[in-house]
């Protein structure tokens, strides 16, 4: 018996659920080491369901940063997905409140893998092979960051250089946004990044460098992404 699109999309999201797991994990050791409680750090990762920006929002936070400036920069950094959604609404044959549903949903990750395999799925069945990936994916990163959280405070006792090293998330959360995109076709984007990040370091503003980087790194990842969809399509 052949499985429908729901399980076939809860199996082709597990890859995705996999890499999750140690950056959620790390998120939830991070945002308690920040002053979070556990509750406040796993509500996060429900509610807001975005790795680079929870970390941003961790960090800015930790710093002092006013409401606004923060809310503000982790809404430019998720602007991406504001390009991912057309592109990938053109392969759902659905309405506008399930379109809205999958949305939400739609991470960098999730819509790489919907990119390369959404328009092998039958069409009526697209949608929910979707909800299967996006739903296997968030419960991997909502699960991991609470796992994270709980055990922030073993892992910081029994684990202390580990501990000390999970700090450098968000830089190694950047470049992991960058490097997929690190080809000759992109090269005078990720100079530009990288020239922010190098020149607000120089300037003694390193966070904020790096932070400015990220957003810019995030919003030129997703213009690439999609044009890289419009040109397969």
């Amino acid at each position: 018996m052949r499985d429908g699109p729901w399980l076939r999309g809860l199996r082709d999201g597990v890859p995705i659920a996999l890499g999750y797991l140690p950056v959620g994990v790390t998120f939830g050791v991070v945002a308690t080491q920040q002053g979070m409680s556990a509750m406040e750090a796993t509500l996060t990762s429900i509610i807001v369901y975005s790795g680079a920006a929870q970390f941003m929002l961790v960090g800015l936070l930790a710093a002092g940063t006013p409401m606004a400036l923060t809310v503000g920069l982790c809404l430019l950094l998720n602007a991406r997905h504001a390009l991912y959604g057309p592109a990938i609404a053109a392969y759902l044959p659905a309405s506008p409140s399930r379109l809205s549903a999958l949305a939400f949903g739609l991470t960098d990750e999730v819509f790489a893998v919907a990119l390369g395999r959404l328009p092998a799925q039958p069409a009526a069945q697209r949608p929910l092979w979707l909800a299967g990936v996006e739903a296997m994916a968030y419960a991997s990163w909502v699960g991991a960051s609470a796992a994270g959280a709980l055990a922030g405070d073993w892992i910081r006792s029994h684990l202390p250089l580990l501990a000390e090293s999970l700090p450098i998330a968000l830089s190694a959360l950047f470049l992991v946004l960058l490097l997929p995109h690190a080809h000759a076709g992109r090269r005078g984007a990720i100079l530009v990044t990288v020239g922010v990040a190098a020149a607000f370091a120089l300037a003694q503003h390193a966070a904020l460098g790096l932070l400015l980087a990220a957003v810019l790194g995030a919003l030129l990842a997703g213009i690439g992404e999609v044009r890289c969809a419009r040109k397969s399509s």
